[in-house]
C-alpha cells in the first residue's frame, strides 16, 4: 500500500479494515483517524519495519509504499515461541522507542529500568500513590500497553486522568501489576540485556555507526566512532532456560556490526524521471558517496549534507558532513562498515538551506574484483535539476 506523504504512515482509509482483522481491536472515536490512534497497528507497524519483515520502498522521491521482504517468509517458518522472541528482540534491540512515543530523542530507557526495578520489588505500582513514577511515565501513553502485550504486566486504565488530560484515544495507567511470566523475563532483561547496551537506535543517537547490540560501549559522546566489533551471543540465548529447546532454537539472521566487502550499486533518485545509478567500492567512504552524487547531478560541492539512514529528515540516525557534529563523520565511515543491505533505502539531503533531497537505494552488492576504482555512473535518466536559478527569470 502507498503510505502518507507526511509521516509515511498507513493511510486513514485503510486503518479500519486493518483494525477489523486484529483479535484486540482499537475503539476509535474520530472521524479521520490517524495511525497513532490505532495503538495496536502503530506498534506492529514499527516492529515490522524495525525487523525488516516489511520495508518502505520509494515510488517517487516523495512517495513511499509498504511492502514485504524475504524475511517475512523466514519469519513464517519459525515456531510461535520463536516468533514471539523475534518481536521481543526487535522491540528491545531494533525499535526506536522515541518514535513510538512521538518524541524526538530517546529518554525513556532509564525511566523504564527504574519502573521495572520498582515493580520487581513491589509486584505492583499504583501511580496515584507513587507521584515520582507517575511523573516519570506521564508521556508513556500506549507504551504501557506495548509492555502489557508482551505479557510482562497488566495495566489498569485511569479513565479519570484520560478524561481530564488526555486527547481522544490516549492512555493513562492507574496501576500496573507484574505477572509471573513478566517477573522471570524482566529479571533476565535487566540483568543480561541492558537496554542502553543492546538498543541500536539509542547507540546510534550517541554517534555510533552500525553498532553491534550487546557489545562494549565506546567512549561516547566525546568521540563519534564505530563500535567495538566483538560479537556477543544471540539475544534469545539468555532465555533458553525458560523454554524447551524445540520451541526456541532459531531466530531471524542479524548482520549488524560486520564489514561487507564488495562493489555497491546505488540508485540515487531526485525525481521518478531524474535519477543516477552509481557504483562505488566498500572501501570508499560515505563522503566519497556524497561526492559521487554531487558530481553525478552537476552540483557545486559548497554546502553541508547528511545521509539520514532511516529516511527521515533531521533524524538523529544520520551520517553527516565532517563539519557537522550532528551525526557520525561521513569521512570516517567506510561504505562496507555502514551496515547497509541490499534493498535498503535512505535519504541524502544536500544544502541545509535549499534542502535538495534524494532517495538512495542500495540495489546490489557484487564481488569486488581487483583494486577499488573511482566511483562510476553506470546509468542515468533525465536532466539534472539546476542547483541555482535566476529568481528574476
Amino acid at each position: 500500500m502507498e503510505l502518507t506523504k507526511t509521516k509515511a504512515y498507513i493511510p486513514s482509509k485503510q486503518l479500519p479494515d486493518l483494525n477489523s482483522l486484529l483479535s484486540i481491536k482499537a475503539k476509535n472515536k474520530t472521524n479521520r483517524p490517524q495511525q497513532e490512534q490505532y495503538p495496536y497497528i502503530h506498534f506492529l507497524y514499527h516492529l515490522a519495519l524495525a525487523s525488516r519483515i516489511l520495508e518502505k520502498a520509494p515510488i517517487t522521491a516523495n512517495q513511499l509504499k509498504l511492502q514485504g521482504t524475504n524475511r517475512w517468509m523466514q519469519f513464517q517458518k519459525l515456531t510461535f515461541t520463536e516468533k514471539y522472541f523475534v518481536l521481543l528482540e526487535t522491540f528491545w534491540v531494533d525499535a526506536n522507542w522515541a518514535k513510538m512515543l512521538g518524541e524526538h530523542r530517546n529518554q525513556i530507557h532509564h525511566m523504564f529500568a527504574t519502573v521495572c526495578k520498582q515493580l520487581l520489588d513491589d509486584k505492583q505500582i499504583d501511580f496515584g500513590f507513587n507521584t515520582m513514577l507517575a511523573n516519570l511515565t506521564r508521556c508513556w501513553n500506549h507504551f504501557f500497553l506495548h509492555i502489557e502485550w508482551f505479557g510482562f504486566w497488566v495495566c489498569e486504565k485511569d479513565q479519570e486522568q484520560i478524561d481530564k488530560y488526555g486527547k481522544k484515544n490516549d492512555f493513562y495507567a492507574k496501576s500496573i501489576s507484574l505477572t509471573p511470566f513478566g517477573e522471570n523475563m524482566l529479571r533476565i532483561l535487566l540483568e543480561s540485556r541492558d537496554i542502553t547496551v543492546w538498543n541500536i537506535p539509542l547507540r546510534v543517537e550517541y554517534g555510533e555507526v552500525n553498532p553491534v547490540p550487546g557489545s562494549a560501549l565506546p567512549d561516547m559522546p566525546s568521540e563519534k566512532r564505530t563500535v567495538n566489533k566483538k560479537k556477543p551471543e544471540a539475544f534469545h540465548h539468555a532465555f533458553d532456560g525458560l523454554f524447551p529447546k524445540r520451541d526456541l532454537s532459531q531466530t531471524l539472521p542479524r548482520d549488524s556490526g560486520t564489514y561487507t566487502p564488495g562493489l555497491y550499486t546505488f540508485h540515487v533518485m531526485w525525481h521518478v524521471k531524474v535519477w543516477r545509478k552509481i557504483t562505488i567500492s566498500s572501501e570508499h567512504t560515505m563522503q566519497d558517496l556524497h561526492k559521487a552524487i554531487i558530481q553525478a547531478f552537476n552540483f557545486d560541492d559548497e554546502h553541508l549534507y547528511s545521509f539520514f539512514m532511516d529516511g527521515e529528515k533531521w533524524s538523529p540516525n544520520c551520517i553527516a558532513s565532517p563539519n557537522d557534529d550532528s551525526g557520525a563523520n561521513a569521512a570516517n565511515i567506510q561504505i562496507g562498515s555502514a551496515g547497509l543491505h541490499e534493498g535498503q533505502h535512505f535519504m541524502y539531503l544536500y544544502d541545509y538551506g535549499d534542502e535538495w533531497i534524494f532517495t538512495v537505494t542500495l540495489e546490489n552488492i557484487a564481488p569486488l574484483e581487483g583494486e577499488p576504482t573511482a566511483p562510476v555512473i553506470i546509468a542515468e535518466k533525465g536532466s539534472a535539476p539546476e542547483q541555482y536559478w535566476d529568481e528574476e527569470y
